[in-house]
């Protein structure tokens, strides 16, 4: 019985870990909120950048610093791409 109750606790703890998770699409607004969250500063604009198979949305971000930055969010997943 403990080995069945060890397993099912596994198997619900893959069904809910992050990489099983749903990807739900991120759009423009979604990701420039998600941009302004991660920085701060003000959003100045963006756009929409299909590449090799991949779609992602360019942030233009003025920091708090004073710089403007070009910020990439994955359209899939809503992370910021290094």
């Amino acid at each position: 019985m403990r080995n069945i109750l060890k397993w099912l606790g596994l198997v619900v703890g893959f069904a809910v870990s992050p990489g099983f998770a749903e990807e739900k699409p991120v759009n423009m607004d979604e990701a420039a909120k998600i941009v302004q969250k991660e920085l701060g500063g003000r959003v100045l604009g963006g756009k929409t950048v299909e590449e090799k198979g991949s779609k992602y949305h360019i942030i233009r971000v003025l920091t708090p610093d004073g710089r403007v930055q070009h910020i990439k969010v994955d359209s899939k997943t809503g992370k910021i791409i290094k």
